[in-house]
């Protein structure tokens, strides 16, 4: 039996340049589904299952997805397929999930390894700077990280905490990850 190793944490923590790296290291990803449109740099079941809404309000009304939420318009979820097909290998496999989302996982596969991947403010800030986009949004996610995501009710759900802000190597980041993957067996 596999095992999931759930990542969350606020914008801009280094969730996802984590799970590029375990991608790379051969650690399965878990692919979420999506109604939002694809990007030019995206394919289709490799950054995320892309849905039209008929299809992913269709596979809801049929309880197919693990969690689901919907953010700027958009539908995002976790089709409870793409978990089992990794729970089936003997692997330990990845994803990333807002809180919600690893509440629900933990409540259906509770071996599920909780990960929050922090960061300070300062660094918070840096990198949504640096990302540019929309100011408004920008301005939303760090006040959210501040208010909420870096809070103990936010960050008590971890079975680890992991903190990746500047001055911590990035190296040293995914040297703590693998300690953590290694230290979790499948059995």
């Amino acid at each position: 039996m596999g095992k999931i190793f759930a990542f969350y944490g606020p914008s801009a923590s280094g969730k996802s340049e984590i799970q590029r790296e375990l991608a790379k290291s051969g650690y399965p990803k878990i692919i979420t589904a999506t109604t939002r449109p694809q990007r030019p740099n995206e394919e289709n079941g490799v950054h995320y299952v892309f849905m039209k809404q008929e299809q992913f309000e269709h596979a809801l009304a049929e309880h197919s997805f693990m969690e689901w939420t919907r953010y700027n318009n958009y539908y995002y979820g976790t089709l409870k397929s793409s978990i089992e097909e990794v729970l089936k290998q003997d692997g330990k496999a990845h994803i990333v999930l807002d809180l919600a989302g690893v509440l629900a996982l933990k409540k259906l596969y509770s071996d599920t390894v909780a990960v929050y991947i922090g960061a300070n403010i300062s660094t918070i800030t840096r990198r949504l700077t640096l990302r540019g986009g929309d100011t408004d949004e920008t301005f939303n996610r760090i006040h959210k990280a501040e208010q909420i995501e870096l809070s103990s009710e936010y960050t008590q759900h971890a079975d680890v905490i992991v903190w990746n802000h500047d001055g911590i190597p990035f190296e040293d980041t995914m040297l703590r990850i693998q300690e953590i993957i290694a230290g979790n067996n499948s059995d």
